[in-house]
């Protein structure tokens, strides 16, 4: 993505952030309950981690780079979520513009390599799904993109740390969404047989149901996760049962990528990404 089109990403962004200043200014209350504030934030908040953040990592900003807004913006979301006080919010949006500042001197200074490379190391659709993921959890966001970037990597001897990668990618973000406290607190819930905890299709479950899905919605879903898990564990045990390392390596290449789709299939409707 070319710099101008991320210097166009930072100025909108700041006008959002401006616009909910704007209106919390004008707020005579000590707490926010005002539905104008909430959404105009909310809104701020999407289009940083679906449209600006993708297009500052294309110009050449890492993930370290973006990590402090990145936390900035979910502080201001997590404020949406309760009747925050008007000073915690005033804090937060002086800290993304603090930030805000400090991208646009990054921009000024990132690797002319990293915005007119030719090769993409990620596609659109994983582009997305990578940075509204790190938007939740970094370290989930960095697995699902090492392991798209392993599958891509046709010199590798072994693609199973690229499956790890993928499926601790998946849990990590079910972990974050559906914490066990909340699953095991429902009324109905039972732990599957042998388990201890809930199970990551339990959480998928628990997740699309509280956002009015139905069971017919929701089984896609649930299938796919379990199916990961499946895979998963039957790639770390396949390597004892292939004697040629060429069609181990092929086969199990072949594989991790079908894990990848189910993977892909969870988290863009977990993340409720077009």
């Amino acid at each position: 993505m070319a710099p101008q089109d991320a210097n166009a990403y930072l100025v909108h962004l700041r006008e959002r952030a401006k616009q909910v200043k704007n209106l919390l200014s004008r707020s005579r209350s000590n707490q926010v309950h005002a539905t104008s504030i909430k959404s105009a934030s909310k809104e701020a908040v999407a289009f940083y981690f679906k449209e600006s953040r993708l297009s500052f990592a294309g110009s050449g900003l890492d993930n370290e780079s973006l990590a402090s807004l990145d936390k900035w913006f979910q502080e201001l979301l997590t404020h949406t979520q309760k009747a925050s006080l008007k000073t915690g919010y005033a804090r937060t949006l002086k800290s993304i513009e603090q930030e805000l500042n400090g991208v646009e001197v990054a921009l000024l200074s990132a690797s002319p390599s990293a915005q007119t490379s030719p090769t993409r190391l990620l596609d659109g659709r994983e582009e997305r799904i990578a940075s509204t993921l790190g938007g939740l959890v970094a370290s989930a966001g960095l697995s699902y993109e090492q392991g798209c970037i392993d599958l891509r990597d046709g010199t590798r001897r072994s693609y199973r740390g690229a499956a790890t990668e993928l499926r601790e990618a998946l849990r990590e973000a079910l972990d974050h969404l559906a914490p066990d406290v909340q699953v095991t607190s429902q009324a109905s819930f039972k732990l599957e047989d042998g388990q201890k905890k809930p199970t990551m299709k339990q959480k998928v479950r628990f997740i699309l149901a509280s956002r009015g899905k139905n069971k017919t919605q929701t089984s896609p879903a649930e299938n796919s996760t379990s199916l990961v898990e499946d895979r998963v564990g039957a790639l770390a045990r396949s390597v004892y049962d292939r004697s040629s390392l060429s069609t181990h390596v092929g086969t199990t290449k072949q594989e991790v990528q079908q894990v990848k789709a189910y993977v892909d299939v969870v988290l863009t409707e977990l993340l409720e990404i077009a």
